[in-house]
């Protein structure tokens, strides 16, 4: 199944290039603890001010959503305390898919 996430930071959190988000983009790449998550899509989100990382947008594929929300549980930015709200919905791929 695919799923999209949806995420916003608290404001003023995050910066491009800190720390916590090269944490983030190097999850992204490998997460050997969730072999069952495929990340397919993945960018950060801006406010008006580009240097200003407001949150996330990712599009993966697991088994079920509970893995999604473990996988974002699991993140740099979960565990920094950055994330405000999170939104994890099932997604029905229909252009661009991968193999399709």
């Amino acid at each position: 199944m695919y799923f999209v996430v949806i995420a916003h930071h608290q404001p003023g959190r995050v910066r491009s290039g800190s720390e916590v988000q090269l944490a983030f983009a190097d999850y992204l790449n490998s997460h050997p603890e969730h072999p069952d998550v495929v990340v397919h899509n993945a960018g950060p989100t801006h406010d008006d001010d580009v240097s200003i990382v407001d949150g996330f947008l990712l599009v993966v594929e697991a088994s079920s959503i509970e893995s999604v929300q473990t996988f974002v549980a699991d993140c740099p930015y979960s565990k920094a305390g950055t994330l405000a709200q999170t939104h994890i919905r099932m997604w029905d791929w229909r252009t661009g898919k991968p193999g399709g």
